[in-house]
């Protein structure tokens, strides 16, 4: 089986950082160019660092070095985090960030209190921490996988590739999807591969997304695909991993 492909996003434990954006800039294109953001305590919802007006870039950096990064929207009492921001990535190489799972009404980027003024990086970013220690991006294949009775991943087969040498890095092994998706936090790249005449190509990737019941899973990025999305991939039989 061949690998083909390249590209990146970190570990989900109990020291991972979480930050809070209060507010943000579009860009005419209607995507964020700056936030205004703090760190928070995501036992207490109580900010542990001063709000800070940020680019993008450092917020994309800060995901890809492990940081949690969720919207607050405008509500009767005070702010709660709602929904949680993801990487995403266009056809050209450019990242972005947009809002993780569904539509949903009132707690959409144009619901967030806009950010207004001349928007100005602080002199020393909330996020600079985070980047200390990031560990090197790996990139993993994802080559079949077992799916739950609502269509979710629970399981894969993968293994890390080597890009350079467009071949298996290692044995391929059966694992839980929680691996893949504190992959995906560490700030690597994992590649779902499609059965085709000329073999197993890596054509889409996955992120990780957060269900409001708490759970996480990993889904296709980007638009709906013809004959490229996750129940066109080779299945590992039920069970497969205890």
């Amino acid at each position: 089986m061949s690998y083909q492909g390249t590209r990146a996003r970190e570990a989900d434990d109990e020291s991972t950082r979480v930050f809070a954006v209060s507010k943000v800039r579009l860009a005419a294109q209607g995507q964020v160019s700056h936030v205004l953001w703090a760190e928070v305590n995501s036992r207490t919802d109580h900010d542990v660092s001063t709000l800070a007006v940020a680019p993008v870039a450092d917020v994309i950096d800060a995901m890809h070095g492990g940081a949690r990064v969720a919207a607050t929207f405008p509500r009767q009492g005070g702010r709660r985090p709602e929904r949680f921001f993801v990487v995403t990535q266009h056809e050209d190489g450019t990242e972005a960030i947009v809002l993780n799972g569904a539509p949903s009404p009132g707690r959409e980027l144009r619901d967030i209190d806009a950010l207004d003024g001349v928007a100005k990086a602080p002199a020393a970013p909330p996020v600079k921490a985070a980047r200390a220690g990031r560990r090197q991006a790996q990139t993993f294949a994802v080559s079949s996988v077992e799916l739950d009775a609502d269509g979710r991943v629970v399981a894969v087969r993968w293994g890390r590739v080597d890009t350079l040498k467009n071949a298996w890095a290692g044995d391929e092994h059966v694992a839980r999807v929680g691996e893949v998706v504190l992959a995906l936090r560490a700030g690597h790249a994992v590649f779902a591969l499609f059965p085709s005449a000329q073999g197993h190509l890596p054509e889409r990737r996955f992120v990780a997304v957060d269900y409001d019941d708490g759970r996480q899973a990993i889904v296709l990025d980007g638009p709906a695909t013809h004959e490229r999305e996750i129940h066109d991939m080779d299945r590992l039989g039920t069970g497969s991993v205890r």
